[in-house]
């Protein structure tokens, strides 16, 4: 049964969604100032895999991940570059796309850009003024805090520990934090009833969320560092709003990427780019990389640790690519040993592990590491005893975490192609076969060599040739 970490009641629970034909998921989306980094990724790639298990589970998912295409740091931006705020926008959207495609994290639903829905904006701010909760002040909107009791329950944060969120004249409060900001010359703006301005930050994605999911949804995401103010101010815009309680019944939030002692951060300017990472790593060496840590913890960016998931996903691949050798020759199964029982066995046991710690809070390094164990198991005992069973067993276990994780894809995909590619080698291996039949050594060696600057490692059993495809 899955049970999740929810951020609004500090412990896990049972996931039920409110509909028991869809689960509603938003999760806030990139800031397009500048490039994507690798602790975005961190965030996209988490989410992608509890969207993959959660469908691989039987749920319908109605995924939707916004783009704040107009803010403080994209006009910023423009100023320095001499861009229009658009083009900035849209420049660094297309790299956000570029990045969540190499990492195979699959498109949401739907992205919704803030400059689409100005209109919205507008619209629910004037019903939070209607209903109480905001003001108006020398052209800018506040929500007013007070106004709703339960503020930083998300958070835990009492109202006596609040700070100032943001300047701005005219405030009630020194927590009231801006709906709508009044235009500064040179900014870009839209008209309104409180005259020429912008929305602010938070107030974005309440609207673009409610529009695509409704007046509660299911599970809301994002980092950790947006908890406070952001996600606080989210429920308490939304939950006056439509005067439900609560508006999102699980918050996840992912844990930061570190860099020596610090977070990731595009400000602090200690970022790494999956564009310049994708320089050294395949794609998919990065993402899993990314899953070896549990999502809500921390986790320390080293070259190290790259190199060390490297090296470990590259063994699964050619440990799937050896099974894959195994099957190629086989059609169906129509005898088993006591031994490929029991390595069956041992193989749904591995499985069990890895549903298991999915199930718990979608723990993906436990989930990782019975995917070592059954790559352990599948090199001692099963590629040597070339057990076909036991083969078949295996490499389900592969894809099914292949579908979860969305790692090992590029071994599963084109399977035709794959199929074509198979009895091209195993024609090889019969050609270089009789060659040692005739003592033809020469010939023989030539031949695996060659294979072998193809990227087909060769493996001589006591009775037959074994080959994979060697993960590069």
């Amino acid at each position: 049964m899955l049970q999740v970490y929810n951020t609004l009641t500090r412990k896990k629970e049972i996931f039920k969604p409110l509909d028991p034909n869809i689960v509603k998921i938003y999760v806030c989306g990139p800031t397009v100032y500048d490039k994507t980094h690798i602790g975005h990724a961190r965030t996209y790639v988490t989410f992608d895999v509890i969207r993959r298990y959660l469908e691989l589970k039987g749920f319908n998912v109605f995924y939707v991940v916004n783009i704040t295409d107009i803010e403080d740091k994209i006009i910023a931006k423009s100023l320095k570059t001499g861009k229009s705020w658009k083009e900035v926008a849209d420049e660094y959207t297309a790299d956000f796309f570029k990045a969540v495609d190499a990492l195979n994290i699959k498109r949401a639903h739907i992205y919704p850009r803030v400059s689409e829905h100005i209109e919205d904006i507008i619209h629910f701010i004037e019903k939070l003024i209607e209903k109480g909760h905001a003001y108006e002040a020398e052209g800018n909107v506040y929500f007013d805090v007070d106004s709703f009791s339960d503020y930083g329950k998300l958070s835990n944060i009492s109202r006596d520990q609040l700070k100032p969120q943001e300047e701005g004249p005219g405030k009630k409060n020194p927590y009231d934090f801006a709906l709508w900001k009044k235009a500064k010359p040179g900014e870009p703006y839209w008209q309104s009833p409180w005259g020429p301005g912008r929305p602010g930050w938070h107030i974005e994605c309440s609207v673009m969320s409610s529009k695509y999911l409704g007046a509660q949804f299911d599970i809301h995401g994002g980092g950790q560092d947006l908890i406070f103010p952001h996600h606080e101010n989210e429920i308490a815009q939304s939950e006056a709003y439509f005067g439900v309680n609560p508006w999102v019944k699980y918050w996840l939030h992912t844990g930061m990427l570190i860099m020596g002692t610090e977070k990731m951060s595009k400000s602090i300017g200690n970022v790494i780019t999956v564009e310049e990472i994708l320089k050294s790593y395949k794609p998919m060496e990065v993402r899993f990389y990314l899953l070896s840590c549990h999502y809500r913890s921390q986790l320390a960016f080293s070259d190290e640790a790259l190199k060390h998931a490297k090296a470990a996903y590259n063994k699964i691949l050619n440990a799937i690519s050896s099974l894959q050798s195994i099957l190629s020759e086989v059609e169906a199964v129509y005898k088993v040993s006591r031994n490929s029982i029991e390595l069956i066995r041992k193989i749904s046991e591995i499985r069990a592990k890895f549903i298991e710690a999915m199930d718990d809070d979608f723990n993906t390094p436990v989930a990782v590491s019975a995917l070592h164990s059954l790559t352990s198991l599948v090199n001692k005992e099963v590629i040597p005893s070339s057990d076909v069973a036991a083969a078949l067993a295996a490499i389900r276990v592969y894809e099914d975490a292949s579908r979860i994780l969305g790692v090992f894809e590029e071994k599963f995909k084109g399977e035709g192609d794959f199929q074509l590619i198979s009895s091209l080698i195993n024609l090889a291996l019969a050609v270089r076969q009789k060659h040692r039949e005739r003592k033809e050594w020469e010939i023989a060696d030539w031949i695996a060599s060659e294979l072998r600057k193809l990227g087909i490692e060769l493996s001589d059993m006591k009775d037959k040739t074994i080959w994979r495809l060697v993960g590069k």
